[in-house]
């Protein structure tokens, strides 16, 4: 359960993306889309000098949400290049298995195009066909109001906050908006 079908759309532009189960081989592009959204400080927990990305790691990290029936690790691709990823893992104890956080970065030059909703309608199709999620969380910087109005698009209600959860380097805070959606199963798995 920690795959998806592949399944071709057609972004803003009328560019056809392939959303996808990631593969190993995706590790160095999702390295460099990672590189890309830490730069631009806002958006991420990590720092740019944080990042500390290998090959190796990346590879064992889509391994290990391809094995795990509560975890998926999708890729949305353009013209045979991934414009985004998103990242969806479940809680590894039994009182937290049915709920997981995700977790999603889109290139620059890509967004505003669609592709984040492509790649979180996927994970919500998934997750209604998945008997063992029932919840899909996150986390958002407070200044991220694009991103806050995607997922509230998509059914997602504000949880809490976290207060000054984020200190910049220049000593200034972000707080933590904590989103959630409950996913119903399809009713033919039921």
């Amino acid at each position: 359960m920690g795959n998806t079908e592949n399944k071709i759309h057609k972004n803003k532009s009328g560019d056809s993306v392939l959303i996808r189960n990631a593969a190993e081989s995706d590790a160095a592009q999702i390295i460099e889309i990672n590189k890309e959204v830490i730069g631009e400080i806002y958006y991420m927990l990590r720092e740019p000098e944080e990042g500390n990305y290998t090959l190796e790691n990346a590879g064992n990290d889509i391994k290990n949400h391809l094995n795990n029936p509560g975890s998926l690790y999708i890729v949305a691709e353009v013209a045979g290049k991934v414009s985004g990823f998103l990242e969806f893992q479940n809680g590894g104890l039994r009182r937290t298995a049915h709920t997981g956080i995700l977790s999603m970065f889109i290139h620059k030059a890509d967004r505003e195009k669609g592709v984040g909703s492509l790649l979180l309608k996927t994970l919500i199709d998934w997750a209604g066909k998945n008997p063992l999620i029932e919840k899909i969380t996150l986390a958002v910087f407070s200044t991220n109001e694009r991103a806050q109005m995607l997922y509230k698009k998509f059914g997602f209600a504000e949880e809490g906050r976290c207060p000054k959860d984020m200190k910049l380097k220049d000593g200034s805070y972000i707080d933590s908006v904590l989103m959630y959606k409950f996913v119903e199963l399809i009713p033919y798995l039921k």
